[in-house]
C-alpha cells in the first residue's frame, strides 16, 4: 500500500481515539459533578408535591379560560377555509398543545398546519401545530378545537412548562386559602 492509504487510515484511527477520549472525559466530569439540591431533575417525580412544586407531564392540561388566541391556517388553498386567520379563546393549555374555542366551524383536514399565537403571564407564544379534534358546544353554538404542537423549540417548551407550573401553584394557593377560610369560620 502506498503512503496516502496509510496516512488516511492513521487519521481515521486518531480521530476515533480523540472522539473516544472526549466521551470518556465527559462521562467522568458528569459523574463527579456535585448535585445541586435546589433543582429537580425533570425525569424524577416527587413523591409528595408541596404547594410550591408542581410536576407536569406533556399531556397535563391547565385551564386558562378567557385568554385570547389568534389562529392562522398555513398552506391552505381551499376556498372554503376563508378567512385563513381567526380569533378564539383558549380553554386549556398543556406542554403538547392547546384547546381553543371560536365561533367559526372549520373542517379538519389531514396535515393542516396552523400557527397559534397567545400570551400567558405577559409572555407571547407563537407555535405551529395541527388540529386533531373538533367539538361542538351546543349550548353556545361554538366550536372547540384541540391543537397538538408540531415543532416547538426546547426553549419555548421549557418556558411554557415554567409558566404552567406558576399558574398551577397560584391555583393551589388560592384553593388552599379558600379552604382555609372556610375551616376557620366553623
Amino acid at each position: 500500500m502506498d503512503d496516502k492509504v496509510w496516512i488516511s487510515i492513521l487519521m481515521v484511527v486518531v480521530f476515533l481515539f480523540i472522539l473516544l477520549l472526549f466521551f470518556l472525559i465527559k462521562q467522568v466530569i458528569k459523574k463527579y459533578q456535585p448535585k445541586d439540591n435546589t433543582t429537580i431533575d425533570r425525569n424524577e417525580v416527587e413523591n409528595h408535591p408541596t404547594l410550591t412544586s408542581v410536576t407536569l407531564s406533556g399531556n397535563d392540561q391547565v385551564s386558562v379560560e378567557g385568554i385570547t388566541c389568534f389562529v392562522e391556517f398555513l398552506d391552505v388553498d381551499n376556498e372554503k377555509l376563508n378567512p385563513n386567520f381567526i380569533q378564539g379563546v383558549l380553554k386549556n393549555v398543556s406542554l403538547d398543545g392547546v384547546t381553543f374555542v371560536c365561533d367559526v366551524e372549520y373542517p379538519i383536514i389531514d396535515d393542516m398546519t396552523i400557527k397559534i399565537r397567545f400570551s400567558l403571564k405577559d409572555t407571547v407564544f407563537i407555535l405551529k401545530g395541527r388540529i386533531i379534534r373538533k367539538e361542538l358546544y351546543q349550548e353556545s353554538d361554538r366550536f372547540g378545537y384541540r391543537v397538538v404542537f408540531t415543532n416547538s423549540y426546547e426553549e419555548d417548551r421549557e418556558l411554557l412548562h415554567q409558566i404552567l407550573e406558576k399558574i398551577l401553584v397560584e391555583k393551589r394557593k388560592k384553593l388552599k386559602s379558600n379552604r382555609g377560610c372556610g375551616e376557620s369560620m366553623v
